[in-house]
């Protein structure tokens, strides 16, 4: 059965990502301490998106000896990173990673496995560029009895990189929920889900509520994208949210499940909901599922497959899938006050 288990480690990470997933191209420099002469590391890798903060790639690696090359190993196979990639925004996230490869030891002409795991920080640029670092712990496995049972002459220490990555393509899509009504692609809700700013703040100033409002239904009619954050790639439920209220000045989490806390409760009673409220919607009885942004006159702009960035009602008016959301309405919070 041992024998197996790099093959069934292979099996297990190859599945196939989402048509959309985002995908790099990685290399990497680094070097490798031993229990003997350091090694220099030469690395590059085909980078994807698998689901949700899961990613993998297939990475080519050298391990060079500069003195004597028969000490050197080549190899190549499969790694997993947690979280890597997950922030849609520039800036600095920390992120896991694992893997196994097949190696080509040179100076005995033999096959090894070679097992690794460790932590980086990813930098990611506002451009499609990014830069890594990574530590790792990696072993050789001359007998491949894994990383468990490695033999006193297996090599084995910290592995230490540097690497850049181009970036491509977009998040994957989030699936429509099973039961809720869906409309013709690129088509938005017509009236009365059509609402303008005016209608919002007639009579009641322009206050930050009222600016965070107009903002969001400046974006209505933006495409449905899974991890969005802004009108040049689309929206996300929180990232509508989330963009609403960062364009002046206030900051929320990213995600709606972390939304959810935000301020403090409001009932979902429309009589006290006031304007730029955070609404939350639940499909499953253990977790907020979806967020949307009171507007007023009992309507409510969100990001939802099914049309994109649209306002809905939540008194009963509006159409199919106003209704399909507001039985699912379960809260609100409030962040301003």
């Amino acid at each position: 059965m041992a024998r197996y288990r790099p093959a069934l480690a292979l099996a297990l990470i190859l599945i196939p990502a989402a048509a959309q997933a985002q995908r790099a191209v990685d290399v990497q420099i680094g070097r490798w301490t031993v229990n003997g002469p350091d090694l220099t590391l030469y690395s590059a890798a085909l980078w994807r998106n698998l689901w949700g903060p899961l990613s993998y790639s297939l990475r080519a690696r050298a391990l060079v000896d500069g003195d004597s090359l028969g000490r050197s190993l080549y190899g190549f196979g499969p790694e997993i990173t947690l979280l890597r990639g997950s922030s849609s925004t520039a800036g600095l996230t920390a992120y896991g990673v694992g893997g196994v490869s097949l190696a080509w030891r040179a100076g005995e002409s033999d096959i090894v496995a070679l097992w690794d795991c460790g932590l980086g920080l990813e930098y990611k640029a506002r451009s499609l560029l990014s830069a890594t670092l990574e530590v790792r712990r990696a072993a050789e496995d001359g007998g491949f009895r894994g990383f468990w049972d490695l033999a006193e002459d297996d090599r084995q220490g910290w592995l230490v990189s540097l690497g850049f990555s181009i970036r491509w393509g977009g998040a994957p899509r989030r699936p429509v929920p099973s039961r809720a009504p869906v409309l013709p692609a690129g088509q938005v809700a017509e009236s009365p889900s059509t609402v303008q700013p005016e209608a919002i703040s007639a009579g009641e100033g322009l206050g930050l509520a009222n600016r965070i409002v107009e903002t969001a239904l400046a974006a209505m009619g933006e495409p449905y994208r899974w991890g969005g954050t802004s009108t040049d790639e689309g929206f996300d439920c929180s990232g509508l949210v989330w963009y609403a209220y960062a364009s002046h000045g206030v900051h929320l989490p990213r995600v709606s499940r972390e939304q959810a806390h935000s301020g403090r409760p409001v009932p979902a009673d429309i009589a006290e909901l006031r304007p730029a409220d955070i609404l939350l919607f639940s499909d499953r009885a253990d977790a907020v599922t979806h967020v949307g942004l009171y507007i007023g006159d009992a309507r409510f702009i969100h990001a939802t497959p099914a049309g994109g960035v649209r306002v809905g009602m939540l008194d009963g008016t509006g159409d199919e899938n106003d209704r399909w959301w507001l039985a699912r309405w379960v809260g609100a919070r409030r962040v301003l006050e």
